[in-house]
């Protein structure tokens, strides 16, 4: 049956990956921007062919990304009534009427993982479920509850994942894969034959900025009150290392649940003094992030949010802490008198490439950062637009986040600020430039911001770091973790393809 009233005109290697995916439950990982969406719509067609009395369910993580792509079916289908989005702002008696008539359902997981709970949903006449950045089903994310639910409910499940990114590490795929009930990885990169032609090349700067002498100043006192800390760590074997070279967060933030297991087994009341101290290596190592990738007014508004709670123990330590209070004196006194040169840079930048059509997008890790630029950068000339998630009082809800990617690609507004919410799934219109205001240590972050530009011409991408800070070494694990993907994804691809021909053997 022709469900179309505008029929998918696919590509290629979409017609590839859409026969395959046709025979197996599949992982597609396409880069941003080579029609992801459009293989699970023909997808969609094909499935609700075979079983056309039964419905698909699209999941997608935001409800923004929710709405972007029930607007792109509804262009295709003709059937447009049958084609819902839900979300917990529609009531749940409503919800519950509006399954039963569906054809395709877009929801967000949260959505449907209470309605499977409350049974306002089933899943047995569910003949395709796509998890739209499927990357995200680990741990007790909700696609994973989703995933057993419907293989609980239905004897042959249909699964399609789609993902710009999987990550770089082999076992992590796999346990998507696992998750899903994925037997099949398809993956295309950009240097693909039959990708090639429709790649746009994007040009990729780094822009190499020296941190000016106040900043380096109140950095080598933050390091040297990190450092005593370390010591003691090391001393009392938390930790096998004191030098600030080969550190992370990630390690500290791990560490609390051993110290406490530690507790716990030799029942040692001398060692609640490690909790306090790991807590303010974390916070050492906070505020040095904040110096040496955003400048100082960010890491002095967060000086002073840890005095005003000095209840807390680790903080009224820190405040002792002669070398770390002479970091919060420094701080206080050059706010608003010194700035971060990437704040400069930026805006040199934006205004040597401004065109009459031109259009820029800045990536930044930090909502407040994000704030900033958009002040710094106001003009005349250059409109920015702040674009950011829903939480907290600066949050834009699903509707304003809409609109203002409206009117960006109306050219209400040249420049879109952005922090993480820009990243991933949702379809940003064409972008000339993306300038990201610091390097982010995740791969799969990396590739999901340049994905952002070049969609339809060449794109320039301009990467800013501050040599001989944290920002350095975040690009180098970004750029090391890029390239380990494409070798993980073979290695997961690998993997399944023995598992196949194994069960072929026992069989």
């Amino acid at each position: 049956m022709d469900f179309f009233k505008k029929k998918p005109v696919l590509r290629l290697y979409q017609e590839k990956i859409l026969s395959e995916a046709s025979k197996s439950n599949c992982l597609v990982v396409l880069p941003t921007g080579l029609g992801k969406t459009i293989v699970g719509l023909s997808l969609s067609a094909l499935m609700l062919g075979k079983e056309e009395r039964n419905f698909v369910l699209f999941l997608a993580p935001t409800k923004p990304l929710v709405e972007q792509h029930k607007n792109f079916f509804s262009e295709f289908f003709n059937f447009e009534e049958k084609i819902i989005s839900v979300s917990g702002n529609i009531s749940p008696s409503e919800r519950e009427k509006d399954y039963k008539n569906a054809k395709i359902i877009f929801a967000t997981p949260q959505t449907i993982q209470n309605d499977l709970i409350i049974k306002r949903l089933n899943l047995e006449k569910c003949c395709l479920l796509v998890y739209d950045e499927c990357h995200r089903a680990v741990g007790d994310y909700a696609y994973t509850f989703i995933s057993q639910v419907y293989k609980s409910q239905r004897k042959n499940i249909k699964v399609l994942g789609l993902s710009a990114s999987p990550g770089s590490d082999k076992d992590k795929i796999l346990e998507v894969c696992k998750n899903l009930f994925i037997d099949n990885i398809i993956y295309k990169s950009e240097s693909d034959a039959d990708v090639v032609p429709y790649i746009n090349k994007k040009e990729i700067e780094l822009i190499e900025l020296k941190l000016p002498k106040e900043l380096e100043e109140i950095k080598k006192m933050l390091e040297i009150s990190l450092k005593s800390k370390l010591e003691i760590m090391k001393e009392a074997k938390f930790t096998n290392t004191s030098d600030l070279n080969r550190i992370n967060k990630k390690t500290f933030l791990m560490l609390n649940s051993e110290i406490s297991k530690k507790i716990k087994e030799t029942n040692d009341a001398g060692l609640f003094k490690f909790i306090s101290l790991n807590s303010e290596i974390i916070k050492t190592l906070y505020c040095l992030e904040l110096l040496q990738t955003q400048g100082v007014t960010p890491l002095a508004a967060y000086f002073l949010e840890l005095k005003n709670h000095l209840n807390i123990k680790s903080n009224s330590n820190l405040f002792k802490d002669d070398d770390f209070r002479m970091a919060v004196l420094k701080a206080f006194d050059i706010e608003g008198k010194v700035e971060h040169p990437k704040f400069e840079k930026m805006k040199l930048m934006v205004l040597e490439n401004l065109k009459n059509d031109s259009k820029f997008i800045i990536f930044t890790q930090f909502r407040e950062t994000a704030s900033r630029i958009v002040k710094y950068l106001k003009s005349d000339m250059v409109k920015p637009a702040l674009f950011v998630g829903q939480a907290g009082k600066d949050g834009l809800n699903q509707k304003k986040q809409l609109n203002v990617i409206r009117e960006f690609e109306n050219g209400e507004y040249n420049v879109l600020v952005a922090t993480s919410v820009a990243e991933e799934g949702l379809h940003i219109p064409s972008v000339d430039f993306a300038i990201f205001f610091e390097p982010v240590p995740s791969g799969l972050r990396m590739i999901q911001r340049k994905g952002r530009v070049g969609r339809v011409k060449i794109g320039r991408v301009f990467v800013m770091y501050t040599k001989g800070c944290i920002d350095e070494k975040y690009l180098f694990v970004s750029r090391s973790k890029e390239k380990r993907m494409k070798y993980a994804i073979d290695e997961a691809k690998e993997f399944l393809e023995s598992r196949k021909q194994k069960n072929l053997g026992d069989f």
